[in-house]
């Protein structure tokens, strides 16, 4: 039996995505997002088990839908997936569906992320489960690690994975392309609320660059407010977003000015309120 309409796929599209990158649905999922009815929400689910019997298997227990098996009747593109996770786009089955002006958006030159790891990856964050993966750094080449993944993080350029790595005891970013395989193991006791530098949040104080011919200029186009712009933002992501704005965070203001057009004024601060040191290392 197939979807009659294209709203039908579109909710059945949804009700898939959620189980396969957080593990599980429910007919209150479906009514929230789309307004529908209790039994509409039950035919599509219906609908959905009798197009893909495989995917999902209803748990009387938690009284929802679980994930039962990975071949999915549908297909996904990896970083709408991701935003959508993340609350920044929506998710549907066509990836233009969002767009409403021509536009260009700035593409990645890095490797594609398999939809399946990924998935794994994000169900694990949902249900609290830590991963075995085989992961490659640029410091050690490729290892098995044993980590918990806690959130998404995205630096304007590519996606991490907010972890804590069991075998160091620490909670690190890993970058998503740089992992070969994950799989997922028993639950973790991990939570972001242990994690100091997700925890604390900072003030960055920037203002025009010192060397700069026009602040004026500056000012205007950061909506500046008393010559300066002020952005709070977790410890541990202060490093991305100086590098994403091209921000020189120089102790003397050495930064060419046409290329760095803002300036980080409060560096030191920053160190003692618990900035990791490598966010400032060039």
């Amino acid at each position: 039996m197939e979807p009659q309409r294209d709203i039908q796929r579109e909710r059945l599209f949804y009700l898939e995505f959620l189980a396969y990158f957080t593990g599980r649905v429910s007919r209150k999922d479906l009514v929230s997002r789309f307004g529908i009815s209790k039994p509409a929400a039950t035919k599509d689910l219906s609908l959905y088990s009798e197009l893909a019997p495989d995917v999902i298997r209803y748990d009387l227990k938690q009284k929802c839908y679980l994930l039962a098996g990975e071949k999915t009747y549908f297909t996904y593109d990896v970083d709408q997936a991701l935003y959508s996770l993340a609350g920044e786009r929506a998710i549907a089955i066509d990836t233009e569906h969002a767009k409403r002006l021509p536009n260009w958006v700035d593409t990645s030159i890095k490797r594609r992320v398999p939809v399946s790891l990924a998935s794994t990856i994000t169900r694990c964050i949902f249900q609290h489960q830590k991963i075995t993966a085989d992961y490659t750094s640029v410091s050690s080449g490729p290892r098995e690690r044993p980590l918990s993944p806690l959130a998404l993080i995205h630096d304007g350029l590519r996606w991490h994975i907010r972890c804590f790595d069991h075998e160091r005891e620490e909670f690190r970013d890993y970058n998503l392309s740089r992992f070969r395989s994950v799989d997922a193991s028993d639950k973790s006791n991990v939570t972001l609320d242990l994690d100091t530098e997700w925890n604390n949040e900072v003030n960055l104080r920037l203002v025009p660059h010192p060397k700069s011919a026009h602040p004026e200029a500056i000012y205007w186009d950061y909506d500046m407010r008393n010559n300066e712009k002020n952005i709070t933002l977790k410890a541990c992501l202060v490093g991305y977003f100086l590098r994403h704005w091209h921000i020189d965070f120089s102790n003397t203001g050495s930064g060419n000015p046409r290329a760095q057009q803002l300036y980080l004024d409060n560096k030191d601060e920053l160190l003692v309120q618990g900035v990791p040191s490598w966010a400032f290392k060039e």
